[in-house]
């Protein structure tokens, strides 16, 4: 591998290629990476490139920065693609459609592999397809290493870890995500993710099936429970919140990382629950009624066909085809409260925060996930295997290195 370039990214023409290629940049740049950018044509990967140039500032990216010519539909060349690296970032979705060839070429060259997907049906397959033969070829595969899922299960790993030490026993943990925009010009969605999420409610059934062979031990998980109406108020920090539960992959990411956890490492798995967090009734009104249709159409062909043709009448005007300004992007920002109750009736408190999620905030933790699988490979637990990011660098510095980026985990 001596000779191979330190990351490749896959998709560098995409909508969040764009921005994945400008934070590999300037990291590439402060850690003396080579890297390069993977894609279907060298004219494209050159002008994103210059983009990525004259956005950061660094010269010559065009010149100093290797360009690959791979195809999705030409399985040599993914082959070829990766060999040419350590790590490959794959930034090619839906990866229902998309992400196993990939998978496949990154075991076949044993090439460390990384992604941004937030497709429980895609992640669990993988991991049971490919899972033994990614171990016995000592080949890292962790996919969600964007805001889906990375920062639920970092940060419920990272609590679970602080428990540990203190003696203190978890009874669960609960996530309660806030978005904040400024003045909206260009949607908040892309349509590359709204489509994920369509093939992935569409195709929901499939889950029940996976994870029974997936998941045949059963976990020791507390017998405290905490219930909740779907729809519920409650108190955080004297405040009170409405919260509904969180549609996206955050509690599946978190499971799977606490069945490794426990059949792995022998530690205690943490029951978890994940809601969105809205500021009035209002808003949870008018969010229950776009997700009963999102959800009902979504069941059937001709709903789905809706759903793609017309993104935008069916998120309010959240999706478009062109994604959200970068303006709109910089003005963007999350935080992700963890209420979690121990065994002894504690409450401890929580906060990750940072900057737009989709796309600035992800191409962050993206990057920081590769440069791990670089600079700090042997503080993994296992040396391959499909994996979370909690199973894969709950025990590396990431959490230090996302802080000195602007996302921030703190005990409140």
């Amino acid at each position: 591998m001596s000779n191979r370039l330190d990351v490749l990214i896959f998709g560098a023409t995409g909508y969040t290629g764009q921005y994945v290629i400008e934070e590999m940049a300037r990291k590439g740049r402060q850690f003396g990476l080579k890297w390069g950018v993977a894609g279907r044509t060298v004219e494209k990967l050159k002008q994103v490139l210059q983009q990525a140039s004259d956005v950061t500032g660094i010269d010559s990216l065009t010149s100093t920065v290797d360009t690959v010519t791979a195809n999705i539909t030409n399985q040599q060349s993914l082959v070829n693609m990766c060999a040419r690296t350590k790590v490959l970032v794959n930034c090619v979705g839906p990866y229902r459609h998309y992400g196993e060839p990939v998978v496949r070429a990154c075991l076949e060259a044993r090439t460390h592999y990384v992604d941004i997907s937030g497709e429980p049906q895609f992640l669990e397959t993988m991991q049971l397809r490919y899972d033994s033969q990614a171990a016995e070829r000592e080949v890292i595969v962790v996919g969600s290493c964007g805001f889906d899922s990375l920062v639920a299960d970092l940060g419920v790993e990272t609590i679970r870890q602080e428990c540990e030490r203190n003696n203190l026993d978890i009874a669960l943990t609960e996530s309660f995500l806030t978005l904040k925009y400024g003045t909206i010009t260009g949607g908040l969605i892309h349509y590359a993710t709204w489509e994920s999420a369509v093939y992935g409610f569409s195709h929901a059934n499939e889950l029940k099936h996976l994870r029974r062979q997936l998941f045949p031990q059963k976990l020791p998980y507390p017998k405290a429970k905490i219930h909740r109406n779907v729809v519920f108020q409650t108190m955080i920090q004297g405040q009170p919140i409405w919260a509904v539960p969180f549609p996206g992959s955050d509690r599946s990411v978190v499971q799977r990382t606490q069945y490794f956890n426990y059949t792995k490492l022998n530690k205690k798995p943490v029951r978890f629950q994940a809601y969105l967090q809205l500021p009035s009734l209002f808003s949870v009104v008018k969010l229950v009624f776009f997700g009963l249709i999102f959800s009902l159409l979504a069941k059937f062909k001709f709903g789905i066909q809706l759903l793609l043709k017309f993104p935008g009448l069916f998120s309010s005007g959240l999706v478009t085809t062109e994604g959200p300004t970068r303006q709109d992007c910089e003005h963007a920002k999350f935080k992700m409260t963890f209420l979690t109750h121990t065994e002894n009736n504690q409450k401890l408190i929580h906060e990750f925060v940072g900057p737009d999620p989709g796309y600035l905030g992800t191409s962050k933790m993206l990057i920081a996930c590769a440069v791990m699988l670089i600079k700090e490979n042997e503080r993994v637990s296992v040396k391959g295997g499909v994996l979370t990011p909690g199973a894969a660098f709950g025990h590396t510095t990431i959490m230090d290195f996302l802080g000195k980026e602007g996302l921030t985990f703190t005990k409140k």
